[in-house]
């Protein structure tokens, strides 16, 4: 429990450096530099998650190996619409569509 306390209080401190060293540059220096720091850092955050994201999709690593898909349920279904709400309301393929005026 106390390595823990101590990992907290030195992430928090480097933190709290960097946004002191980050706002001192950025005062000497102007916006300038602090857009260019931006751009590059959203570069890199975009190039890491890239990189980190899982391989695949998500709808074939959630349906196990030999199971089968669920069909969509046949059969006609329902609507609920509220307020102001005109035009043509479906339910899907191959269903029938109504018209609310």
């Amino acid at each position: 429990m106390r390595s823990r306390r101590w990992v907290i209080i030195g992430v928090g401190g480097v933190a709290a450096a960097g946004l002191v060293v980050a706002a001192v540059v950025f005062g000497l220096q102007g916006v300038e530099v602090a857009s260019w720091v931006a751009g590059v850092a959203s570069l890199v955050v975009a190039v890491a998650a890239v990189v980190l994201a899982p391989s695949g999709s998500p709808a074939a690593a959630a349906t196990p190996p030999g199971a089968a898909a669920v069909p969509p349920p046949a059969g006609p279904g329902s609507i609920v619409a509220g307020g102001d709400i005109t035009g043509i309301a479906s339910t899907g393929d191959n269903a029938t569509n109504t018209q609310h005026r």
